[in-house]
């Protein structure tokens, strides 16, 4: 099996209730406090009142994670600028309001300048003008591993040339009302400036590097069928680099996070886990945390990032901090 492309973190923001830094992003927070975003610290400037709140976050954790490369990126040409952003409840509870409208009053009554966000691309669009980027921008939205697979997409972008540097990441709030809403989803953004492996390092900060393997395994597997898909995946993620020290598990109590924690706990050894429970459906943001909060505040040891959704979605990061001493 091949090994997957990996790439180098250059930069790093994240913006979220009780984590609005990076070396943050490892801490459990409960329910969001009505001013945890404060728009003239976080996002100041003009133009920005009226975009929808996850649309802010996003755009705060993209200042700050560019804040980090300096001029270096808004030097590079406009065509070698990308983004890459997940998520599943970015958009939903201003989408519920929509229909809510719609249903009431008419479709006269929509705000006009909120109304290109009832599509999720747009939270990961909206960066390209304001940062000038024109190599690509997608999204991602695979329940609960978007955010991983927003990396995943990144690194091989970058290991095929379509880009020098890609803002990947990850963007969410809380579900509408109709989907259960609650205190323990995930809200909030975070970034990742990232370039190809091989790139030169043109003196800018690294974090780290990173590497994103999938599969999918179905809504009620038994751990014999997650066996036969995740056992080479981890036999080849274990093969490579320094040894692996930690694991960070990011499950829901569905059938498939149920038969991947019981096959994670026969694989782990001596390894030290980390298991997040969340709940069905919460948003994909939870497990990029772990792969920021790792990178930006160690221990510096090789990690393991994992994320499961209810519906059989796997993904793995393998988080390597710069401290660990790998090149």
């Amino acid at each position: 099996m091949s090994a997957p492309a990996r790439l180098r973190v250059v930069g790093l923001g994240m913006t979220a209730p009780g984590a609005l830094r990076p070396e943050h992003a490892l801490e459990l927070h409960g329910e969001a406090p009505p001013d945890w975003f404060d728009a003239e610290v976080l996002l100041p400037g003009r133009g920005y009142r009226k975009l929808p709140p996850g649309c802010r976050y996003l755009l705060a954790a993209a200042r700050s994670a560019l804040a980090d490369t300096g001029a270096w990126f808004a030097d590079l040409p406009a065509q070698e600028k990308a983004a890459v952003i997940g998520g599943n409840n970015a958009g939903a509870t201003l989408q519920d309001d929509f229909d809510h409208t719609v249903i009431a009053t008419g479709a006269a009554d929509l705000s006009p300048a909120r109304v290109p966000y009832m599509a999720l691309s747009m939270f990961a669009g909206r960066l390209a003008p304001e940062h000038g980027l024109r190599a690509f921008s997608l999204a991602a939205n695979s329940p609960a591993v978007a955010g991983l697979e927003a990396l995943q997409t990144a690194a091989r972008a970058l290991a095929a040339g379509r880009a020098t540097a890609v803002l990947a990441g990850a963007v969410e709030d809380r579900p509408a009302q109709a989907q259960g809403g609650g205190a323990a989803h995930d809200v909030g953004a975070a970034v990742l400036v990232c370039v190809s492996e091989g790139a030169p390092a043109a003196g800018e900060l690294v974090y780290g590097h990173c590497s994103v393997r999938g599969a999918f395994v179905g809504e009620a597997p038994g751990v014999p069928e997650v066996s036969d898909v995740l056992d080479p995946l981890w036999k080849d993620l274990a093969a490579e680099g320094p040894p692996l020290a930690r694991i960070d598990a990011v499950l829901d109590d569905s059938p498939a996070g149920e038969a991947v924690a019981a096959w994670l706990t026969a694989r782990a050894g001596d390894r030290a886990i980390t298991a997040v429970a969340r709940p069905p459906g919460s948003g994909s943001l939870a497990p990029l945390r772990r792969v920021v909060g790792r990178l930006a505040a160690g221990p510096p040891e090789r990690a393991v990032v994992l994320a499961v959704s209810a519906h059989g979605h796997v993904a793995m990061a393998d988080v390597v901090p710069s401290a660990s001493g790998v090149p």
